[in-house]
């Protein structure tokens, strides 16, 4: 487990914010939210390894979509006592793989990277990992 953090937190050590053309006007930033989420599900309990392995696997592809995306695909929100969370997801092929990369801001503060995953697919053929045109080709 806390060979899983260290890699974690070296790239975001290595990465600490990424300039987002979504957000011009702002940084988005890897911090220790973004960590334990990747590690950890809502309730705290720990994720399968193989996810996090999977999770650790796609970051550097999460950090070149955020550097490309002019515009997220989806937009949400919800309040809780007061406080609003807002999450913006992109999703983008990179290195012939689709991935989603979600950005998570809560009330004022400042957007912070949340989550990657593999976004599949669902075709007549069955489930797939999407191939089509590279964030990189545009």
């Amino acid at each position: 487990m806390t060979k899983f953090k260290d890699q974690i937190k070296k790239i975001f050590n290595e990465t600490k914010e990424v300039s987002c053309p979504s957000f011009p006007n702002e940084k988005v930033v890897f911090n220790a939210k973004g960590i334990n989420h990747l590690i950890y599900k809502g309730n705290r309990s720990r994720r399968e390894e193989s996810r996090i392995l999977t999770n650790i696997r796609l970051l550097p592809k999460a950090i070149k979509v955020l550097k490309h995306m002019a515009y997220p695909q989806e937009e949400t929100s919800y309040s809780r006592e007061e406080v609003t969370y807002k999450f913006w997801t992109f999703e983008a092929v990179v290195d012939d793989r689709r991935i989603k990369v979600i950005v998570r801001q809560v009330g004022r503060g400042k957007k912070h990277f949340w989550s990657v995953i593999p976004a599949w697919r669902k075709d007549r053929f069955g489930i797939l990992n999407a191939k089509k045109r590279s964030i990189e080709e545009d």
